[in-house]
């Protein structure tokens, strides 16, 4: 009999405690040091702040210059570089730049030697990807119902839907540079979960018709040409993907 009770003791005692924790699960933490996007967004500012970030990763390889706190680890920063790695994989492989150094496995560009372990290559991939996730991520916390959820009015409304368009634009450029030079590559949006999983491989044509579809839909979302602020883009930066794009539209 007091083996019963005390069972039962420990079944009502452990039902307490799991349900009261998850109840606290689903708060917003308390710790000032601990950012999450409801703090960040209650800052108008941030909406552009972190569209910067976004651009940025085409230049930075961290949060610390010129190198230091690295975006992706396992990878040498410096190999890491965005531009860095697309000019290596562009220029490298064809007889437009000979390399006058000897880093690791670099020169099997030009001997067109390369494998599946190659730093610089594993570097890029990862760099398109972080830079895909950049971009997914501000696009997910910039949709009309994130901003009405957070009073957001309709002034700042309009520059973010344009924020948003850039975005969608940074993520069309690596996935055409993710086409370009890997073809079949894992397929993530701002639908997707937030967290790890095994994502969708997509084939060349589908991710061609995506890339092209994201572009003409920002078309007139986007600045016009020359209507945005040095760096950013705007309609002509879109017109000069897609005439990319067009132009490898058979290989």
């Amino acid at each position: 009999m007091k083996s019963i009770y005390k069972f039962l003791l420990v079944f009502i005692s452990s039902a307490i405690v799991f349900s009261s924790c998850f109840n606290d699960l689903d708060t917003i933490p308390l710790d000032e040091d601990i950012i999450t996007s409801s703090i960040v967004y209650d800052d108008p500012n941030s909406y552009k702040q972190v569209l910067a970030k976004v651009y940025g990763g085409l230049a930075l390889s961290g949060q610390q210059g010129p190198a230091g706190q690295s975006d992706i680890d396992g990878i040498d920063e410096g190999f890491g570089q965005y531009l860095r790695a697309l000019f290596y994989h562009s220029e490298f492989t064809t007889d437009e730049a000979l390399v006058g150094w000897n880093d690791q496995t670099i020169t099997d560009f030009h001997d067109q030697a390369w494998g599946a372990d190659d730093g610089f290559i594993f570097a890029f991939y990862s760099r398109i990807f972080y830079q895909i996730a950049l971009a997914n991520e501000f696009i997910r916390e910039t949709s009309e119902e994130k901003l009405q959820e957070r009073g957001v009015d309709a002034n700042l409304q309009a520059e973010v839907a344009g924020f948003r368009a850039e975005a969608r634009f940074l993520r069309a450029l690596s996935y055409w540079h993710a086409l370009d030079h890997f073809r079949n590559v894992p397929f993530v949006t701002e639908e997707d979960a937030v967290g790890a999983f095994l994502p969708e491989q997509i084939n060349a044509n589908d991710l061609f018709n995506y890339i092209e579809s994201e572009l003409l839909d920002i078309e007139t979302l986007i600045a016009p040409a020359r209507g945005n602020e040095y760096g950013r883009a705007d309609q002509g930066a879109v017109w000069t993907l897609l005439a990319k794009l067009y132009l490898n539209a058979e290989v």
